[in-house]
């Protein structure tokens, strides 16, 4: 796991190498998904790589919700570096918590976008998630590891309920053009992306250009359809 990690950091798509991207000094956010919260080995490789671009392990942060915390705080630390384990934060992330919140931009309606305040507050954010063809079944393309996961409740609500609703395909569309769209304004620039078998084991990770990672990872599938 440790190798497949570190050669996706050494030879991003279409991007710098990491070391390039963030300085020492930097506040970076990792915002996970449930996937790779999970996987507490996968995860502690990924915060390893980010570290050794020259970042101080205090600097770096990643984000959980309470009950992820809870499971998988400790076994994630235990698979770092042991001269890490203590330097690392671990963000909980609580949407019912204004204080947890701060306002990113303003939606179309005139209502503020909340979001997690370390990913606002943060110099770099890396979001890190299980790459899903399709939008679907909680879902929203990439970069939903960003929003609506670590956004306010009422926003969660909002795409929770949309699974349910006519006009399914119409409101999926628009709900992945927001998830994409709060990304933009955040500044993602790059993305992790993780790529698992039917039977959920990790097949290979990708690191590259967050805007040009949908079209490169569906150029790949079709290549290997054929």
């Amino acid at each position: 796991m440790k190798q497949l990690i570190a050669e996706a950091f050494k030879h991003p798509v279409n991007f710098p190498h990491i070391s390039q991207v963030v300085y020492p000094g930097d506040q970076v956010v990792i915002a996970a998904d449930a996937f790779v919260v999970r996987r507490p080995e996968l995860l502690a490789a990924i915060v390893t790589e980010v570290i050794s671009a020259g970042l101080d392990a205090k600097d770096v942060s990643v984000l959980m919700l309470e009950q992820e915390r809870k499971m998988y705080e400790q076994p994630f630390r235990d698979a770092l570096p042991e001269e890490h384990r203590a330097s690392i934060h671990v963000v909980v992330h609580n949407p019912l918590d204004p204080q947890c919140l701060a306002m990113l931009a303003v939606a179309k309606d005139d209502s503020p976008v909340l979001l997690n305040r370390a990913l606002v507050d943060a110099d770099v954010v890396i979001p890190v998630e299980h790459h899903e063809a399709a939008p679907g079944l909680g879902y929203f393309g990439m970069h939903s590891v960003i929003y609506p996961r670590f956004a306010d409740v009422e926003t969660q609500k909002r795409y929770l309920f949309s699974e349910s609703k006519k006009n399914r395909e119409k409101l999926l569309a628009e709900l992945v053009a927001e998830v994409g769209e709060m990304a933009g304004f955040l500044g993602v620039i790059m993305t992790v992306q993780i790529l698992a078998d039917l039977q959920n084991e990790v097949q290979q990770v990708i690191v590259g250009d967050a805007k040009g990672m949908t079209a490169y990872l569906a150029k790949k599938r079709q290549t290997a359809e054929r």
